[in-house]
């Protein structure tokens, strides 16, 4: 016995709640730059404050799953009116150390409604077809703040970047704060599942597609505005083209969002990994504002084609969320190794040579996709605790 399918309706307020708890993600290089003109740090300094963040979700993905799991109800609702109270504290605060507190709470409040939304799509079949659901609508959302937030003066991002995030969650919290009810139901169910663990190279394949796929997008999106400069991209044009193709590449989940997709997820994930590897070597050969678009928004609609299938794979076998949200966690490992080294790569090597090297990242993730689903098809639909 499996858990029932959700209704649009709660897909959407998970979409809602899943545009609360990742927009800290698709907007850090907004936040830096905000801290950066607020406070007037330099770049490293502002991107370690606006990473505090990105560790608060960690916490919560890694420590803490199970203890929200099981009291979803109550932490949707810490978790969305601590977000917004963090919200808050960001636009007054008057110091680099509240401001390093603020991103810190942020992140722990995000995470909490990451495990919520985790729990409650644990144990559905076609997991995928949610998730993509759920990244197509939030990715909308979230895109569309980030191309808002792109078109503020200099003057106004510093402190409006905040305000604008405490205005969705405000407006948002009335549909989001329910979603745990939705967690809530799966404890009724394990006990009808078979006993046991899914299988770990199961879980390693995915996690090793996880960290290589996420490291290259990482890496490339790094290192992506120095490129376009040396496209002749200006800096206020060069912010609207990466916001409007993140946008625009949301629209990749369309493919795991439909329901006859499913029996096509390995041959759709493999394509769209070669659809990566082309548009890596075309991004880093472009040198015009045209072709820089095309390729970017290919490399990120193909992303979002990968990542709903993979982690609706996890959702299938994980009785109350724990694994996806811990997969969270391993792709913070990815991005932040992919971005920590690819400055350095591409001064070194190049951009045919980065983008080459990137694309063996892809291939190398190949063969673990091909391992994850031929060790799904061996494991019962989901697993009790």
């Amino acid at each position: 016995m499996v858990r029932e399918a959700l209704t649009i309706q709660s897909i959407i307020r998970l979409a809602l709640g899943y545009a609360i708890a990742t927009n800290g993600l698709v907007l850090i290089p907004f936040l830096v730059a905000a801290v950066m003109s607020r406070f007037g740090l330099d770049e490293s300094v502002a991107t370690q404050i606006a990473g505090l963040e990105i560790i608060g979700i960690a916490i919560s993905c890694a420590v803490f799953p199970r203890l929200i799991a099981k009291a979803a109800p109550l932490f949707v609702v810490i978790g969305v009116l601590g977000t917004g109270f963090a919200q808050a504290l960001s636009y007054f605060a008057p110091t680099i150390e509240v401001m390093g507190a603020a991103r810190s709470m942020a992140g722990l409040f995000e995470g909490m409604i990451f495990v919520v939304i985790a729990s409650a799509l644990s144990q559905r079949v076609c997991a995928e077809r949610v998730w993509g659901q759920i990244n197509l609508i939030a990715g909308g959302l979230n895109g569309s703040i980030l191309i808002f937030v792109s078109l503020l003066p200099d003057a106004w991002i510093n402190r409006g970047i905040f305000f604008t995030v405490f205005c969705l969650v405000i407006v948002t919290s009335k549909y989001v704060l329910p979603i745990g009810c939705f967690a809530e139901r799966g404890d009724r169910l394990r006990s009808t599942l078979p006993k046991g663990k899914p299988s770990r190279a199961l879980i390693f394949a995915i996690w090793a597609v996880t960290i290589l796929i996420y490291g290259v997008q990482a890496s490339q999106w790094a290192v992506a505005g120095l490129v376009s400069e040396r496209a002749g991209l200006t800096t206020s044009t060069i912010g609207i083209f990466l916001s409007l193709s993140s946008l625009i590449g949301f629209l990749g989940a369309i493919f795991p969002a439909m329901s006859r997709s499913q029996g096509h997820r390995l041959v759709l994930i493999i394509l769209a990994q070669l659809v990566m590897i082309v548009s890596l070597i075309g991004f880093f050969e472009s040198n015009t504002l045209l072709y820089l678009f095309l390729n970017q928004v290919a490399l990120n609609c193909s992303f979002f084609v990968v990542i709903p299938f993979l982690t609706g794979l996890l959702s299938e076998i994980d009785s109350d969320g724990t694994l996806v949200a811990r997969t969270v966690v391993l792709t913070f490992v990815g991005a932040g190794i992919g971005t920590a080294i690819a400055g350095q790569l591409y001064h070194s090597f190049g951009g045919r040579q980065f983008a080459i090297l990137l694309g063996i990242g892809i291939v190398l993730a190949i063969p673990f996709v091909w391992a994850a689903f031929r060790e799904r098809r061996k494991q019962p639909l989901s697993y009790s605790s």
